[in-house]
C-alpha cells in the first residue's frame, strides 16, 4: 500500500471495523504494512475444525460462511461477508484455536490477511493492550472455546444429564460479537438459540431496555421451541461477548435421546413461556386501557370527562 490514496482508503475502512475502531492511530497506520493482500476467484479459505490464527478483511467481493452440524447432513450457510467485513477473527484473537465454521469465496474477491503474530507485534509496538480497550476484554476469553468442562456448571445445563450436556456440546457453534452488535432483532424469524458464555448483553422491547444479562443465560429459546418463530425482543451486546449457538432442530433431536432431561427442560420452558405470556397479556391490557379506558362501569358524562377530557351535554 505505497500510494497515499490507497492508504487513506484503507485507514477509512479500518475506522468502520469495530475491531480496529478504538485502536490507537499509530496502530492503524502500521497495519497497512502488516496485512498480506490476496486475490481469490473462488474456493475454500479455511474449513471448520482446522487450526487457524489469521483473519480476513474483505476489500471487495463476497465470502460465505457455513457450518456442518452433522457429518451426514449438508452444510448450513450462516451468512455472507462483503466489503468492509471480517472473518476468522476468533482464531487471530486467540479466542479459539480451531475454526468454528468454513469460509469460501463465492465471487472474485480482494482480501487482506492478518496473522496473530503480526497483530500482536503491532499491539506491543503501539502501547500494548492498555491502549486497546477492546483487547483488554478479549484477554479474558483466551482459548475459552476449548473449555467444554465448564459447560456442566452453567445455569442452563445444571439440571441436565451429564451425557446430554456432552452430546449438546458437540453441536455448539461459538461466535464472537462486538459491542453494539445484535444477536437477534425483535420481529425477525428465529431458528437458533444462544447461550451467553462470557460478556454482557441488553434486552430491548422496542427502544426500552428491559434487562441486562451476563454469562450463563439462554436467549432465543422461546422462538426455537414455540410455534411462533418471531423474536420477541432485540438483544444487543454491551461488550465483547462470546456466544454459543444451537440450531433448533439439533436441540430437539438431542433432547429426544434423553427423556428425563427432556421432561425437565419442557417443564422449565413452559414455566418461562407462561411468565412471558402473562407479561405480554399485561402489556396488551395496559395498551388497551390507555387507548379505550379501563373496563369498569361509568356514566357517559364521566367517560367523556375523565377519559376524553371534555364535557358532554346529555339531554
Amino acid at each position: 500500500m505505497q500510494r497515499s490514496s490507497t492508504r487513506n482508503d484503507f485507514m477509512s475502512l479500518l475506522k468502520k471495523i469495530i475491531l480496529f475502531d478504538e485502536a490507537p492511530d499509530p496502530f492503524r497506520q502500521m497495519l497497512c504494512e502488516a496485512v498480506v493482500p490476496a486475490e481469490y476467484s473462488g474456493g475454500i479459505l479455511y474449513r471448520q475444525g482446522e487450526p487457524g490464527d489469521w483473519m480476513v478483511i474483505v476489500l471487495s467481493g463476497r465470502l460465505e460462511k457455513s457450518i456442518l452440524q452433522h457429518p451426514s447432513s449438508p452444510e448450513i450457510s450462516i451468512g455472507e461477508v462483503g466489503p468492509g467485513g471480517i472473518c476468522g477473527d476468533m482464531g487471530m484473537l486467540g479466542v479459539s484455536k480451531v475454526r468454528s465454521h468454513s469460509c469460501k469465496c463465492i465471487e472474485q474477491s480482494s482480501l487482506l490477511l492478518l496473522s496473530k503474530t503480526a497483530f500482536r507485534a503491532l499491539v506491543d509496538m503501539t502501547g500494548g493492550i492498555e491502549k486497546y480497550p477492546l483487547l483488554q476484554q478479549l484477554e479474558t476469553m483466551q482459548n475459552l472455546t476449548g473449555d467444554t468442562e465448564s459447560f456442566y456448571g452453567l445455569p442452563c445445563f445444571r439440571k441436565m444429564e451429564r451425557e446430554c450436556v456432552k452430546k449438546t456440546c458437540e453441536f455448539l457453534e461459538p461466535r464472537l460479537y462486538y459491542p453494539g452488535m445484535a444477536l437477534m432483532k425483535e420481529g425477525e424469524m428465529g431458528f437458533e438459540m444462544f447461550i451467553v458464555y462470557s460478556g454482557k448483553v441488553e434486552v430491548l422491547k422496542g427502544s426500552m431496555r428491559v434487562a441486562e444479562l451476563g454469562g450463563g443465560v439462554v436467549l432465543g429459546d422461546v422462538a426455537v421451541f414455540g410455534s411462533d418463530k418471531r423474536r420477541t425482543a432485540t438483544v444487543k451486546c454491551l461488550e465483547c461477548t462470546l456466544v454459543y449457538v444451537l440450531n433448533g432442530e439439533v436441540v430437539h433431536e438431542t433432547l429426544e435421546q434423553f427423556p428425563r432431561t427432556k421432561q425437565i427442560h419442557d417443564h422449565d420452558y413452559i414455566a418461562r413461556l407462561l411468565r412471558f405470556e402473562l407479561e405480554k397479556a399485561a402489556e396488551e391490557v395496559d395498551h388497551l386501557e390507555n387507548f379505550y379506558g379501563k373496563c369498569h362501569p361509568m356514566k357517559t358524562d364521566e367517560v367523556s370527562r375523565d377519559i376524553f377530557g371534555r364535557d358532554v351535554d346529555v339531554k
